[in-house]
C-alpha cells in the first residue's frame, strides 16, 4: 500500500486556517470529503447504551450523505467509525498516530476498513511515528476544524470530548450534545456543555437541519429505488411494514425485507423525516399510529 500522502501549504483542508495555529502539514491515505461532516466524539469508556446509540446515530446521517469524523480511539469513537461503515458511508480517522502505530493497536483492522470503505486516515504524523499522548489536543483541534458541527454523544466532566467541545466553541462550530441523567459518570460531562451553549440533542435530525438551514446539506430524499417504494408512505412500504410487524432496528428491518443496510437507513431517515417514524429507547424505532 503507497505511503500516505503529505500535506503541505494549499493542499491542507482550507478550514484549517480557522485554528490560530494551523497545522503547517498532515499525512493523508485515502481522501477527504467535500460534502457535509460531522464529528462525532466522546469517552473511551463508554455505556452499552452510549455505544448503540453512538452507532445508530452516526448509521443515520452517514446514510444522508454526511461524513463521520472521529479520533479512531476506543469506546465512542470506534462506534462513530463503525455507524458510519454499517451505513455504506464516509468516516475519517483524525488521529495523532502515523498509520503504520494504530492507536489503539486493536482499531488497525478498522482503520483498514475505513480506507476500504471510502474514508480516510488523517494524521499529524508520517507513517511510521507513533501516538505522541501531548499531540492529541492539537488532534481534536483539526478534528473540529475540519467539520460543520461536533457531536458529544457521552462524556465525563474532564475528557478528550471536553477539550474537543471547547475547541468548538472558540472555531464557531455548532456544538450538540446528548443529554444524561447525572448519575450515569460516562456521561456527566453532557451537564457543563450544555450550560455552555451545547444544544440539546437526541435524534440525527437536529444535526441534519442544521446542516440544511446552515446551507451544508440540501438533505434531499432518499435515492430512488425505482418502484421499490411508494410516494407517500402506506402498507406496500417494506420498511415500515417490517417495522408494524415488530422490528424495532435496522439490522432487523435488512434480515426481514432482505433490502441493504444502506437501503433501509435512508429510506428509515426519509420516514422520520415525514413524521411517520418516532425513536424508542436505545435507538429503536417505531411507527407513529393514529
Amino acid at each position: 500500500m503507497p505511503l500516505a500522502r503529505e500535506l503541505l501549504g494549499d493542499a491542507l483542508p482550507p478550514r484549517l486556517a480557522d485554528l490560530p495555529e494551523p497545522p503547517r502539514h498532515l499525512y493523508l491515505r485515502g481522501e477527504l470529503p467535500r460534502g457535509p461532516a460531522v464529528a462525532v466524539v466522546g469517552t473511551r469508556n463508554a455505556s452499552a447504551e452510549g455505544l448503540a446509540f453512538t452507532r445508530s446515530f452516526a448509521a443515520e446521517l452517514a446514510a444522508a450523505g454526511v461524513a463521520i469524523l472521529s479520533g479512531g480511539a476506543q469506546g465512542i469513537d470506534t462506534a462513530a467509525h463503525q455507524g458510519a461503515l454499517d451505513a455504506g458511508g464516509v468516516t475519517v480517522v483524525v488521529t495523532a498516530a502515523g498509520f503504520e502505530h494504530p492507536f489503539p493497536k486493536e482499531n488497525a483492522g478498522l482503520f483498514q476498513q475505513v480506507l476500504d470503505g471510502g474514508g480516510a486516515y488523517l494524521s499529524l504524523f508520517p507513517d511510521d511515528v507513533p501516538a505522541k499522548r501531548p499531540a492529541f489536543f492539537a488532534r481534536n483541534a483539526c478534528l473540529v476544524a475540519l467539520s460543520h458541527a461536533v457531536v458529544v454523544t457521552q462524556a465525563p466532566f474532564i475528557s478528550g470530548a471536553a477539550n474537543a467541545a471547547k475547541w468548538a466553541r472558540q472555531l464557531g462550530r455548532a456544538l450538540f450534545v446528548v443529554p444524561h441523567s447525572p448519575w450515569v459518570t460516562q456521561g456527566n460531562g453532557a451537564i457543563q456543555e450544555l450550560r455552555r451553549g451545547g444544544r440539546p440533542l437526541d435524534r440525527p435530525k437536529e444535526v441534519l437541519r442544521f446542516l440544511r438551514a446552515a446551507g451544508f446539506h440540501p438533505l434531499a430524499a432518499a435515492p430512488a429505488q425505482g418502484k421499490l417504494f411508494s410516494s407517500e408512505p402506506g402498507d406496500d412500504d417494506p420498511v415500515l411494514r417490517a417495522l408494524r410487524e415488530g422490528a424495532v432496528h435496522a439490522d432487523e428491518i435488512v434480515d426481514r425485507t432482505g433490502l441493504s443496510l444502506a437501503t433501509v437507513q435512508q429510506r428509515i431517515l426519509t420516514l422520520a423525516l415525514s413524521g411517520v417514524l418516532v425513536p424508542g429507547p436505545l435507538g429503536s424505532l417505531k411507527p407513529v399510529t393514529d
